[in-house]
């Protein structure tokens, strides 16, 4: 890698999440290693998520946890057939309840902690759509509370690596900006460059929960983000240029 400041950003998310964000990077002088961690599948028989969102009445609670979940849900149900209010855990999941026609309450911070402990339950259930082996945080809080908590299989997450792999490894060695989005993807990334590229790559953690699993493979903490922008990722870019001067 040879480019000035060593501006090279690693992308982890899909290719449809990272889309706009690479364009802008890429346009504003910053080279970008997509490598997504996973693939989003959808479930061969999505009758039983929408038959549960159509029972949902105004007592009870929808609630998204991601933008994947949103589509799943979109797929087979329509905005008007949903009769109870919606919960979005940050503002890229509640765009897309808004694309769908809904509004969707969010958090003060994008976490499934934060979205339990501040979600409003009603007298009825809160029915969590979201994939398999979702982070248990949000369960934990609404139980806490006292919610009647239904989960439900929206799509299935299957890990694993996609791209340039070892332009990825080489480019967190020389201290790249790696942008991750979960712990999951924190963990992915560590597997897929190894703990000692990723120990040199300098992080920007989508929320505090990531953050603090990335802090545990990192010499310096990372910088943390409600909601990610080519300006943010720049200033973390920036700042390193200024400190390797």
């Amino acid at each position: 890698m040879c480019m000035r400041g060593d501006r090279v950003v690693i992308l982890t998310r899909s290719p449809e999440d990272n889309a706009a964000l690479a364009a802008e990077l890429r346009a504003r002088g910053v080279m970008v290693i997509e490598l997504p961690l996973a693939t989003v599948e959808p479930l061969a028989d999505d009758g039983a998520l929408a038959a549960a969102i159509r029972a949902l009445g105004p007592d009870d609670r929808l609630v998204f946890s991601s933008r994947a979940g949103v589509e799943a849900a979109r797929r087979r149900v329509r905005a008007d057939e949903i009769r109870a209010p919606v919960a979005a855990v940050g503002a890229a999941t509640a765009r897309r309840c808004e694309e769908w026609g809904i509004d969707a309450w969010t958090p003060s911070e994008a976490t499934g902690a934060a979205l339990g402990r501040e979600l409003s339950v009603g007298s009825g259930i809160v029915l969590l759509a979201r994939a398999e082996r979702a982070d248990p945080a949000l369960v934990r809080e609404l139980v806490a509370k006292g919610a009647r908590v239904r989960e439900v299989t929206a799509y299935r997450i299957v890990a694993g690596a996609r791209g340039d792999v070892d332009a990825a490894r080489r480019a967190a060695v020389e201290g790249a900006v790696a942008v991750v989005a979960s712990p999951a993807a924190v963990k992915r990334l560590i597997a897929a460059i190894g703990s000692a590229a990723f120990a040199r790559a300098r992080v920007v953690a989508i929320g505090p929960t990531t953050a603090r699993s990335a802090s545990d493979g990192q010499g310096a903490e990372p910088r943390v983000v409600r909601e990610l922008t080519a300006d943010a990722i720049l200033r973390e870019l920036e700042e390193r240029d200024v400190a390797h001067r």
